[in-house]
Order: C-alpha cells, then structure tokens, then sequence
C-alpha cells in the first residue's frame, strides 16, 4: 500500500498537520488519526507539497468511502474557511454530526464499498460518491449502523446468501416475506407479514441469511400538525410573490410591518419550490420560533419536513441529518449552523427576522449565517428572501443602492391595526413620587383594565435576575465577579450573585468584603424582581416569567410559549426572547420597563438594536381582532431610536442613522475586522496585537486599537482588540498576507456585531 504525506485538518485549534494516507485518497473524507495519545477525527486535504522532515505517523482509519456533503455545500465551506479565516474543518461539525459514520459493508450491485477501499480503488469510490449525490437511493445502507444500540428504527434485509437445503417453514415465511417486499422490510412490518417472533429472526441471522441494522434515517421528530389554515394572499402578498424568480439568484428584501403576513409569502414561496421538486432551506433566528412554525409547516408539507437546532438530542441530529443526504426532507428549518445543512438541490432560502444578531456566531468559528445564506443562494442559483419588519442597516442600503430587490408589505390584514403605542418619561413620574418605580402609573392602570376584560399583557425587561448588582453604600464598590470584570447579578429564588458571564456564583456576603460595612444593598431590577412584584399585586393574576433561567430544560420555551398562546397565561414577564416573531392570539398591552436601556452600551450600533427590539415587542400586540397598546418607559423620550420606534416609522428612522453611520466610517459604508487577543496579562495581549499591527501590509486601511475590550476581563484571561476598517477586498487581503495561527492568542471575528 502505497503511503503518501497527507494534510490533515482538525477541528482543534490546530494548523493543518501532515500525516501518511493511501495514494488517492479523496479530498474531503473523514479519517482516524492519533494526537499525541488520543484518536481524533480529522479531514483529508489532499497530498502535502512540502512535507516536513520528520517522521510522519500513517493514519488510523479512512472513516468515509468518498466525502459525504453535496459538492455545492464543500464549496460553501471552501469560501466559509477563507473568508472567516477557520478550516473546513472547524466547519464540519455544523454539517455533520461526528457520530454519523458510513456503513463500509453497503452494497451496492452487490458489492460492498469495502471491496473497493481494500484494493485502493479511490477512483472508483470517488465515481461511487458522485453518483451517490445524484441517487442515495443506489446505496439504501450506506448511513445504517450495524449495531442495534440507540434509538433509531430496525430494518431486516436478505444478505444474497444462498439458501441452505433445508429451512423450517416459519423460516421460509420470513424470507419469502422479505423477498416479496424486494429484500428488506422493517422489523415489526416483517414479524406481521411472516406471523414468527423474534427467535426465528434471530436464528436467520446466526445463518447469514439476514441482517438487522438500524435505520436513522426514519428518526423524524414527532410532531402534530395543525390545521393547514389556507389564507387568501392581499394584493402586496401577491406583489411579493410574483417578484421573486425561482430557477435564478437573486436577494429580495421583505419589509413588512409587524403581523404584515410575511410568513404567509414564505409558505406560498417554499410551495411554489417544492412543486417545482427543489427544497427549501427555511432559518429563524432563535429555537422558540420553531415549534409554532413547524405545525404549520407540517400542516402544510406533511412529511416532508426536517428541522435542526441545538435543542435537539443526539439521536434527533443524527436522524434528520440523515434524512437530509437521502433526500428524505424537502423542507429544512432551523436555526444558524442550520446554513450548513446537507441539503441538495435547493431552490429557495428563506431568512426571516434577518436583522437578528442570534445569527451571528461569537464562539469559533463566528459565521454569520444570514451572509452565509446569501453564499449558498449564489452557488445554489436560487433566490433568497431576507424578511424582517426592521431590517438591518446592511440590508436596508443593499436595497437602496439596488443589490437586493425591495418587497414591501405595509398593511396588516383587514381588521387588524397596528398599536397606538404610548410614552411614560420615567423622570416625570420620579419626580412625583421622589423614588424610582418599577411600574409607573400609566402602566399599573393599563395593567389592572387589560386584566378586567380577560386579555393578555406583556411586560418586557431585557435583564435577568433579581437585582442588576450588589453595591456597598460605605464604600461604594460593587461585589464583581473575581473572574471577570463586570458586577454579580443577584439572584433571589436561588439567594446567588452569579456571573452571567463565567457562571461563578456565591452567597451574598453579609459584609462588605472591601471595607467590612454593613451597609450592602441591591441596585436595579431584573425580570425576578418584576415577576415578584406583579404577584404582590395581581395576586390571582397567572404569571409566567421566560428568560434564561426559567427556559434551560429542554422544551420548557416552546411549553411557556404555547400556554401563553392558548391563553393560559395572564401577564408574561421576559428578556427580548419574547419580543421575536411569536403571536399571543389575546396580547393587547405591551409594556417596556426600561426602552432606553440599550442605548447605555458603548456600541455603534445601540440604537439600531434599540429601535429594532421596541419595534419588534410593539408588533405582540393586537395581532388578532383585538387593539393593541403598548407603553414605553424611557428616561430618554427625545432620543431618535424611542421616537421612530413610537411612531412604528423604520424609513425614518434608518434616514436619521445612516448618515451618522457614514461620517463616521461605520458599516454598511465600510466593512469591519476585529481582531481579538487573550492573554494571562494585558501587556501580553497588548504585545501580541501590537505585533500584528506592525506587519500590517495592506494600503486602504484604518487601524483602530490596540485598545481595552468593553469587559477586558473574562475568565482570568485579559482581553485586547484591534479594530480594522476598510473595503472587503481588503480586508480579506489581510487574511491573505497575514494568517493566523489557528492556536494562537490573536483571533479573527470578521463583520463583528459585538465589542464587549
């Protein structure tokens, strides 16, 4: 067997490292190499043209018979790895599972893959794997497991041994069985078919006359679907409809009010693109968003329908995965990694509520999905539709400079209004009542009204916990977190200061550790403090309070979310998770404790987000039959993102930020790199940024930093940025020149949503 040096890449932080492969093993397969002392998956890259000189260790395994995803999604990740300078390898994962292996005994006319890799016949599994890409039909096996352990169904198939002279006739039932089904059947249908139990099959199979092997591929969620409610297009619909070309690439842009039926043109769409036998890449920004979406799309598309979110089990991964290589799913929704989804044949992606940071990864490798999804439309041929109420900036000048096509939906169905939305000056009503107040006057009346007629309120405060942090009034020093540099959040049910950032916890103390006074008292509220003021007073009211400490079992969101949808929730207390794409049939009031919180962040983008959270909580309200009110609590009334928001005005708003966002060089008229080092101390963060600084080659550039992080401390490691603005071209020619290394203390967020 002839060895050859080989680049392998892993998904560690680690360059391509060089190993001994077969001759002609194909680019893109999986294998099995030793790292130091432990095995680890790596991705064949093809033969290395300059070997080092050291003594290369042979691989382990070949793991895949020639390589598993679509040739268009290699191609995707190709542009992935260098334009967010990763590997393909860190990609992968998002792809596919590490536990979905080929079943090296699949025949295929009779002759399994494993004949081929034992003579080194890669051509031949190479022509298998292309053929395969067109037909997984020709290779039923290839994803079974042969063990029977975990979840999964069980298939019984004829192993082509010949018979034995003689066979018992409740033998005989089961292979005739088997042969007229065409030479499998699952396991329980054959037990019927054939009228035996278990022993016969079992004795089969000690013969080598049949086989059992799990089906992954059948694992499907189960899901009810709902009514397919069948909805007559309004004229804008029908506009919107007709203006996206299926069979071509093209970016539309679909701006519509909240409740505007956005949703609606995405289903005709998908319907369209299915009848034309393409599939369909549906991605939403946050996991609660899929379960009401899912019944419809089931209700709509039975069977026909595979999802993909964190959220899921392993055994779920593995089966819709699986579903996806076979063609099993036309339509595949999910959340951001759901953009590498093995899907063939695409002729529709859809990206709604575009505008959501959640789409962009900050943990490596930071891909932006949405990006992404505009990629894959492009190699695909297909076109995409960005959807969203109050779309990003970066969009919203794509389309005014005529790169994206604009769709507009400004009318609600007929009946349904938008919400009179309503302004509390939090400083007036300090000034009344000489203290801060949870809930103003305004609010508690609207409140106790909204409670009398039986609807639904919604009262939206984006921090957790029960008391933003701890100070002492001697000193004046707030208990931090010992491992980063921001305050604990106090949290009363579990009598915690927690971190949200590094997860450290401690009892309150009953000191000041600094000073030693007694003297230590809460500061702020957060959704706890909220909820347990409104059962002081709305003691029979049903209160439900969802943010990131009540939703971590898994299905405890989609559970909150259905009973407030059924109506069996009074008033629902939350973060912004609630402000995203969910309808409350009920919800009339919304409140929002504190609009201009978000404006407090030292971000360019503060009121952007702002505006687009207020917006986005007003549109809760009055989605039904019913009005719809929503009040603002601000100490900042004048400011630009309150008052656009007030007056649901997203043009306005976007023409008062984007000259700004141009004097000052900001995207969408300019493109950003962040590059980011960890250290043990800030000098050597410092160093190691200033170092990259200096080799910096590229003209058209400017150079912010080094400076600080906006949290230069998180977990005991010290944190710096350098902030390079300039053209993509540019930018990409810098991780060009200068590449980092994957284990390194400098790394690469490009187009980044988040300095803190």
């Amino acid at each position: 067997m002839a060895l050859v040096p080989t680049r392998i890449q892993l998904n560690r932080p680690l360059p391509p490292l060089t190993y001994l492969a077969p001759e002609g093993l194909p680019e893109g397969v999986r294998v099995r190499v030793r790292l130091r002392t432990t095995a680890a998956m790596g991705l064949a890259m093809g033969p290395d043209p300059a070997p080092p000189a050291a003594r290369l260790r042979p691989i382990e395994g070949i793991l895949d018979p020639f390589p598993l995803l679509p040739p268009k999604l290699r191609e995707l990740h190709r542009f992935a790895a260098r334009y967010y300078g990763c590997l393909e390898a860190h990609l992968l994962p998002l792809s596919l599972p590490q536990a979905l292996l080929p079943h090296w005994e699949a025949e295929e006319d009779g002759q399994p893959l494993s004949f081929h890799r034992d003579r080194e016949a890669w051509d031949v599994l190479a022509e298998r794997g292309e053929v395969w890409h067109r037909d997984p039909a020709i290779l039923p096996t290839l994803l079974h497991r042969a063990a029977l352990r975990g979840v999964g169904l069980t298939e019984v198939r004829l192993t082509g041994a010949p018979h034995p002279p003689r066979v018992t006739p409740a033998q005989a039932k089961v292979l005739l069985a088997l042969e007229d089904a065409g030479g499998a059947l699952m396991e329980p249908e054959l037990l019927e078919a054939a009228g035996v139990g278990m022993s016969v099959l079992g004795t089969l199979e000690k013969r080598g006359l049949v086989v059992r092997m799990k089906r992954v591929d059948l694992l499907a969620q189960r899901r009810e679907a709902g009514a397919d409610r069948t909805v007559t297009l309004n004229e804008e619909q029908r506009a919107a409809l007709e203006a996206v070309a299926l069979g071509t690439f093209g970016v539309h842009l679909l701006q519509g009010v909240t409740g505007s039926g956005k949703t609606e043109v995405y289903l005709a769409l998908a319907e369209r693109a299915l009848a034309a036998n393409r599939r369909v890449l549906w991605l939403v920004p946050e996991i609660g968003l899929t379960g009401r979406l899912l019944s419809r799309l089931e209700a709509r598309f039975p069977g026909r329908v595979a999802v993909g979110h964190a959220g899921l089990n392993a055994g779920e991964k593995h089966g819709d995965v699986t579903r996806l290589l076979f063609n099993g799913a036309s339509l595949f929704v999910g959340v951001r990694n759901a953009v590498l989804a093995p899907l063939r044949d695409i002729g529709l992606i859809v990206v709604d509520e575009e505008h959501e940071g959640s789409y962009k990864s900050e943990e490596h490798p930071r891909i932006h999905a949405r990006d992404l999804a505009i990629k894959r439309a492009q190699i695909e041929d297909c076109p995409i539709v960005l959807g969203s109420a109050t779309p990003s900036l970066e969009s919203w000048q794509a389309a005014q400079e005529g790169r994206y096509r604009l769709l507009r939906l400004r009318q609600r169905p007929a009946g349904i209004t938008l919400p009179k939305v309503e302004i509390v000056d939090l400083r007036d009503v300090y000034r009344e009542a000489r203290r801060k107040v949870i809930l103003a006057p305004p609010l508690m009346q609207a409140l106790g009204e909204t409670l009398t007629r039986g609807e639904q309120a919604l009262l939206l405060l984006n921090r957790r916990g029960y008391e933003n942090f701890w100070m002492c009034r001697a000193c004046g020093k707030a208990l931090g977190c010992p491992h980063c540099a921001i305050s604990l959040t106090y949290h009363r049910g579990d009598f915690r200061l927690r971190c949200h950032l590094c997860g450290h916890e401690t009892a309150p103390p009953e000191a000041c550790p600094d000073c030693g006074a007694e003297h230590l008292r809460g500061v702020g509220e957060g959704t706890e403090q909220v909820e347990e003021h409104l059962r002081q007073l709305f003691p029979s009211a049903r209160i439900l309070r969802l943010d990131r400490d009540t939703t971590r079992r898994r299905g405890s969101l989609e559970a909150g979310l259905l009973a407030a949808e059924a109506g069996q929730v009074d008033i629902l207390v939350g973060t912004q998770m609630l402000a995203k794409g969910h309808t409350f049939p009920r919800l009339t009031l919304v409140g929002v404790l504190n609009a201009d919180q978000g404006l407090k962040v030292a971000d360019f983008r503060a009121s952007e987000r702002t505006f687009q959270l207020l917006t986005q909580v007003a549109g809760r309200a009055g989605r039904a039959e019913l009005a719809g009110r929503v009040i603002l609590q601000t100490y900042s009334p004048d400011h630009p993102a309150i008052t656009f928001a007030l007056a649901q005005d997203f043009e306005g708003f976007a023409a008062s930020e984007l000259p700004f966002r141009e004097g000052l060089g900001y995207p969408p008229f300019t493109a950003l790199s962040l590059y980011r080092a960890e250290a043990d101390t800030p000098r050597q963060a410092h160093e190691a940024l200033e170092a990259f600084r200096q080799r910096l080659s590229v003209p058209g550039l400017r150079v912010l930093g080094p400076l600080e992080a906006g949290v230069p401390r998180v977990r005991d490691r010290w944190r710096m940025h350098l902030l390079l603005k300039g053209g993509r071209g540019a930018l990409s020619e810098v991780l060009r020149r200068h590449p980092l290394d994957p284990g390194g203390s400098v790394s690469l967020d490009r187009d980044p949503l988040q300095f803190g």
